[in-house]
């Protein structure tokens, strides 16, 4: 599971860029909800959950290196556990009764870095790449000669949140990988540049996204 955390977070990273239409505005535009739930669950069954009080940092766990800060993660538990109340959702603090679901949060951060040349004004986006010519074009003999371009870099942090409900009663395949099958997953995944507030304000609004596009999973 954490190795699929991993290759989510940095696939999501990567192609933050890449994939959306145009240029983008706003960081917020680098937003991503993504939902999953094993189709034959019964979730009208479920009515309470429990969860840890703490996020776990994927790139610890699986023995990297973590830029993670921890710094939303109350805001981001507190989030969920509203989100799920307001679905009907009770919430058991007591770790020796057994719940009908269990959700676990996760966390991921992934340093991205992009190379661009800036375009000449009559080339403003893919510059001139009219290729090699010889330096007799230019009276200066029969050598070849490349135009130069500069090359510049640019860095930017993006985050992937993993929240997972896990239903105890169902064991998986194999007992080694849990305590029971994942029936519910949700993958937020954003740029996290901007101040606290700003951060908080996106993540707030992916969290809500996540359970307002999985309805099935009302009490009912």
């Amino acid at each position: 599971m954490l190795k699929n955390y991993v290759l989510w977070g940095a696939l999501f990273g990567c192609s933050l860029g890449g994939c959306y239409p145009g240029e983008i505005d706003t960081v917020a535009q680098t937003d991503l909800v993504i939902t999953f739930h094993k189709q034959d669950a019964d979730f009208q069954a479920n009515q309470t959950f429990s969860m840890p009080d703490s996020i776990v940092d994927v790139s610890v766990a699986a023995g990297a290196d973590s830029t993670l800060t921890h710094a939303y993660d109350v805001q981001i538990l507190a989030r969920v556990q509203q989100e799920l109340e307001d679905m009907g959702y009770t919430r058991v603090v007591d770790t020796t009764v057994q719940t009908d679901v269990v959700v676990l949060v996760s966390a991921i951060t992934v340093e991205n870095y992009a190379y661009y040349t800036p375009g000449y004004p009559w080339y403003p986006y893919w510059g001139w790449w009219g290729g090699w010519y010889p330096y007799s074009s230019y009276g200066v003999g029969s050598n070849w000669y490349y135009p130069w371009y500069p090359v510049y870099t640019t860095n930017f942090t993006s985050g992937s949140l993993f929240i997972t409900m896990i239903d105890p009663d169902v064991p998986p395949p194999d007992t080694s990988q849990g305590v029971g099958i994942a029936i519910w997953s949700a993958v937020i995944n954003g740029m996290l540049e901007g101040t606290d507030p700003e951060i908080l304000a996106r993540i707030n609004t992916s969290l809500s996204q996540a359970f307002l596009q999985s309805p099935y999973l009302a009490v009912p």
